[in-house]
């Protein structure tokens, strides 16, 4: 598996993840649960996918603030 794959799997999981979390949200307000575990454990592991993606984008995520502040100092006129 080479890191584009890599890259793909953690998108899908992440976002399977967050779908899960919040299925187990609505159940655990509908049904008025306290202490609903699977919710719990659901929303840790999207925040370890979470985690996981951003630091997988992190060259990409980066590149992109800059050229973002670059152009918000070229646009700025006298």
């Amino acid at each position: 598996m080479n890191r584009a794959d890599f890259e793909i799997l953690i998108s899908l999981l992440l976002i399977l993840a967050v779908c899960v979390t919040g299925v187990l949200g609505y159940l655990q307000s509908e049904l008025e649960l306290r202490r609903f575990v699977p919710h719990r454990y659901a929303a840790y592991t999207t925040l370890v996918l979470t985690a996981v993606h951003v630091s997988l984008k992190w060259g990409r995520l980066w590149r992109y603030i800059r050229e973002r502040r670059k152009d918000a100092r070229v646009d700025v006129g006298p």
